[in-house]
């Protein structure tokens, strides 16, 4: 009953179509979640030194935001000097959660000199979990897991940020950060870009042995900023070219080669003429204007808001016309 859970299957976007496109989401009693608080409690001060500072996901008093400025930092900051260009892997993985290895997991605590009896505990917690799926009133036949962590759940994020912080790099000229997804950051001086590629190499032989990459799903996108741009040679990932990209979504923000904004905007423009058309829907209804405001803070501002202290002071006069507009 312990770690028995019960597997909620949620879209990850509007129309899914096949088994990747949901999230099984673990729900397990009151008692393991509360044995679950319990325990980290306990571990925490055990692996506060082996966390890694570029880890900007599950952790306290940092968040999206906090990945995002970082990102721009380091990229502004090799651009003003006007030596050459910055390369920008977004890395993906397959079903992150559901990857971990427990003894790996195991193996790598043990080198982090957490207590051996809280060890054994939580290798326990992750192998032969009972688990079925629930999909409204239709529940499927128990199966026992051994691999991975379940999705949601109290102790999960944690492990997994550790599963992940034994793999960190950090130069004056490229350096790893992580937030579930990976973006590996090249700044490439006068053409050199062996530091890139060698940590690239490092970084996919790293996902052999402990992740499963997603290569279709991961982008380089290319910034330069000098007049005459030298052609640069493609990433290449166990024999796939990687897809290089103008745009990218990142962590909810567009991203483009071009630091401006623009793309950005126009998304959060589309999203906030979306959301308007239900609050136009809401006042044919005579709804108060009290539960109107609510509303439009609620469901509109907070969308245009987004991370704005990441993009607020960079955008164009015109496209802050727009958003200001609402």
């Amino acid at each position: 009953m312990w770690k028995t859970s019960c597997l909620i299957p949620v879209p990850k976007k509007p129309h899914p179509s096949q088994l990747n496109d949901y999230r099984p989401v673990a729900l397990t009693s009151h008692m393991m979640k509360t044995m679950e608080r319990l325990l980290l409690n306990i571990l925490r001060p055990q692996v506060r030194h082996a966390l890694d500072p570029l880890q900007f996901a599950y952790q306290e008093k940092v968040g999206v935001e906090d990945a995002i400025i970082y990102l721009l930092h380091r990229t502004h900051s090799h651009l003003d000097k006007g030596k050459g260009a910055v390369r920008i892997m977004f890395f993906d993985f397959s079903s992150a959660f559901n990857t971990i290895q427990p003894a790996r997991l195991r193996d790598k605590f043990v080198q982090m000199g957490v207590d051996t009896h809280l060890v054994s505990w939580i290798t326990d917690y992750l192998t032969e979990r009972p688990q079925f799926v629930r999909l409204k009133d239709c529940f499927s036949e128990q199966v026992v897991s051994s691999t991975g962590a379940p999705q949601r759940t109290v102790l999960s994020p944690v492990l997994f940020t550790l599963y992940t912080s034994d793999f960190r790099y950090n130069s004056e000229s490229c350096h790893m950060q992580k937030f579930s997804d990976t973006a590996i950051v090249g700044c490439i001086r006068d053409g050199q870009e062996d530091e890139y590629r060698n940590l690239l190499d490092d970084f996919v032989q790293w996902c052999n042995l402990n992740m499963q990459l997603n290569i279709t799903k991961t982008k380089e996108m290319v910034v330069d900023f000098r007049r005459t741009k030298p052609p640069m040679l493609p990433i290449s990932i166990e024999g796939v070219n990687v897809e290089v990209v103008s745009t990218y979504k990142y962590l909810g923000v567009q991203l483009d080669n071009k630091l401006d904004w623009s793309a950005n905007t126009e998304a959060l423009y589309r999203k906030g003429q979306s959301r308007l058309y239900f609050l136009r829907r809401l006042r044919s209804f005579n709804v108060c204007s009290k539960l109107l405001w609510m509303f439009y803070q609620s469901v509109i501002t907070s969308v245009l808001s987004y991370a704005v202290v990441c993009w607020g002071g960079s955008i164009k006069k015109r496209d802050a016309g727009r958003l200001e507009g609402w």
